[in-house]
């Protein structure tokens, strides 16, 4: 009996009587799986070449696991039946501790199967297929650029990787498929050399994968083709810790194809919902909008927000975010791309290279906002530049000034972003939420958009008895708050560039009413208030 362990995946392979013309569009073989209280999980076998076919499972309890192959008569396999052993995770990876992830109670985070908070901190790695090497590097420090990249994120605490295929055939990308067979049989040599150990090394480091298929326009007259790769691609990967993104920036910035482009994706995003087989989390990558976009919101299959706040071509303000929260309660936010470091940003006055600061200024000011995560993302790795080039090019919109993957792994944002994770699964921010009613002075959001430059952006528990507040750079003075808990609190600084956190002090509200610090220094800082 195959021995698999809790959450991990394990793959059972069969092999089928007959050869067929087409091993993929011809054959449907299902696995049913029960589990040992009843539950069902339903798994695809994907062509794995000639008469190979492999069904990847992933156990969802502990206990004997009976499964029954339900396949064409021809093929040899209905009926064929087995049992899968399912023992306990012995390992320290947090995915499969806790088991994939889910939809809080609350509607406000996500967590793991089990109910532990899960915090969103992603990096952007666009090209991790075809554009990372694997057994090559130009960073001194790392042997693989891919493998070396992965294991540096793990150090940071990160916990996504937010990656996409990019198989658009328009852009001449067509090595998931076969010679003269685009979307209609898979490479699999393809898969076996190339994309399966990407995958699987992923999941070994205890990554989620944040997949998308491909960009926006590769729908339009081609959906039959995406439908095609998303059955193949969850068949292949789907037991695997996985979050599907659907697309990047699903509905293009082309008014004349916008509706079919988003329609389209929605036909794959449905298909995806119904042979998953685990209920897998699934979004779709944003368009970079104001108002943030918005489109899929109330459809059943979409479970959370990925948004994209974009580079600097439109406003970057907190406003925008919680206005779209509070039109659309009930599902996660997670900012998804915004301010990369080290873009050539897109700004009206010109562009400017941005910096660790202004990185971690947007993902502070996300979370403290209502995001229950944040993907970070550096320039020279999601476009995947190898080489400097012999000088800078003006025409480059998002990278003038050359910078290379070797260069930006070493950005000092992506270390920062993991001491926010750090900091904040510290002061649990899964039970909190942005408090914009616990100032003393009236009206302070009278004008959000500047408002919101000028004081402290506050997450606060139900009961006020754990704060966390942000100042922004141009935050002015103290900070006059009401409706504290009664009691003593203990007040720390926390410096987001280091890390070091400093002791303010104990103070006592009187009649719930206490004045916060002006900042301590130059920059930004928080302030974690805890009751005693």
């Amino acid at each position: 009996m195959a021995q698999f362990e809790q959450w991990r995946a394990g793959i059972l392979t069969f092999e089928a009587a007959r050869d067929y013309e087409n091993p993929f569009l011809d054959v449907s073989i299902w696995a049913v799986f029960t589990g040992p209280n009843g539950e069902t999980v339903k798994r695809e076998a994907y062509w794995d070449g000639g008469r190979t076919y492999r069904v990847s499972f992933a156990p969802t309890s502990v206990g004997k696991w009976s499964y029954t192959l339900n396949a064409p008569e021809d093929s040899g396999l209905n009926g064929v039946s087995g049992e899968v052993e399912s023992v306990p995770y012995a390992g320290e990876l947090a995915i499969y501790k806790h088991g994939f992830l889910k939809v809080a109670d609350n509607k406000r985070f996500l967590c793991y199967a089990d109910g532990t908070p899960f915090f969103w901190l992603g990096d952007t790695h666009w090209g991790f297929v075809a554009g990372e090497k694997w057994d090559e590097s130009n960073h001194p420090e790392m042997s693989s650029m891919f493998k070396g990249m992965v294991d540096r994120r793990v150090s940071q605490h990160y916990t996504v990787y937010q990656t996409n295929l990019r198989s658009e055939p328009r852009m001449g990308t067509t090595h998931y498929w076969a010679d003269g067979q685009i979307g209609t049989l898979p490479d699999v040599s393809f898969y076996q050399q190339k994309v399966d150990k990407r995958m699987q090394y992923l999941a070994d480091q205890g990554l989620v994968n944040a997949l998308g298929l491909a960009w926006a326009g590769s729908v339009i007259g081609q959906l039959d083709l995406q439908k095609n790769l998303a059955r193949y691609i969850v068949a292949r990967y789907g037991a695997l810790p996985i979050v599907w993104t659907l697309a990047g920036e699903v509905a293009g910035y082309a008014a004349s194809t916008r509706e079919a482009c988003i329609d389209g994706w929605r036909e794959v995003a449905k298909y995806i919902a119904e042979i998953d087989g685990y209920n897998t989390l699934q979004t779709a990558h944003y368009t970079n909008e104001r108002p943030y976009a918005d489109y899929y919101f109330d459809e059943d299959w979409f479970d959370f927000t990925l948004n994209q706040g974009g580079h600097g071509d439109l406003p970057i303000y907190a406003y925008y975010q919680r206005e779209h929260m509070k039109k659309h309660p009930g599902k996660p936010f997670v900012e998804g791309e915004e301010m990369y470091e080290f873009v050539s940003t897109l700004e009206p006055n010109g562009s400017r290279l941005c910096t660790a600061d202004m990185m971690r200024r947007c993902a502070y000011l996300s979370i403290q906002n209502g995001a229950c995560g944040y993907t970070y993302g550096a320039q020279g790795i999601w476009d995947t530049v190898w080489e400097k080039p012999k000088k800078p090019d003006s025409r480059n919109i998002f990278n003038r000034l050359g910078i290379t993957w070797y260069e930006a792994i070493d950005g000092e944002g992506a270390a920062q972003l993991g001491l926010m994770r750090d900091f904040y699964e510290e002061a649990g921010v899964s039970d909190m939420h942005p408090d914009y009613d616990c100032f003393a002075t009236e009206g302070v959001f009278a004008d959000p958009l500047i408002a919101e430059l000028y004081v402290p952006h506050i997450l606060s528990t139900d009961d006020r008895s754990r704060m966390i507040l942000y100042y922004l750079p141009t935050a002015r003075g103290e900070a006059p708050l009401k409706g504290l808990s009664d009691g003593s609190y203990h007040a720390e600084w926390f410096d987001p560039r280091t890390g070091e956190k400093t002791v303010y002090g104990d103070f006592t509200p009187e009649k719930g009413c206490w004045t916060a610090p002006a900042r301590p220094g130059d920059g930004d800082w928080i302030l974690y208030l805890k009751q005693n």
